[in-house]
């Protein structure tokens, strides 16, 4: 599920490149340099990751525990969930970090695309 979600968030990174190009070419026109049109891909998947994040964790510890208390009623076993916080503080610092490796590719492709080219292209 893991790969799926990175793959998930390359493709969702790769499509905003492409079709706000116009928006990073304006940008440039504007002044951005290269770095800052990288930076902003990187600021937009971090973003992303952080919302996931926000949102996942609450809403997957809370199906876990309901999950876990249901299977542990079945079996007989007492249903006291453990949680882990520095596992679960891991995990969402990974998926962070994830988020950030995957954007390299689309802000280097988004900072070397020339301004004139895209912005004649429209």
């Amino acid at each position: 599920m893991a790969v799926c979600g990175l793959a998930t968030l390359a493709h969702l990174l790769v499509v905003s490149v492409s079709r706000r190009r116009t928006e990073s070419g304006l940008l440039k026109a504007l002044g951005f340099v290269r770095r800052q049109i990288a930076a902003v891909v990187l600021w937009q998947a971090g973003a992303v990751a952080v919302a996931g994040i926000a949102i996942g964790v609450p809403l997957g510890l809370a199906a876990g525990r309901v999950i876990w208390r249901a299977f542990a009623r079945n079996v007989g076993v007492v249903p006291v969930p453990v949680l882990p916080g520095w596992l679960i503080a891991a995990l969402a610092a990974g998926v962070l970090v994830a988020a950030l490796a995957i954007a390299i590719v689309p802000a280097l492709t988004a900072a070397r695309s020339r301004a004139d080219q895209v912005l004649r292209a429209e």
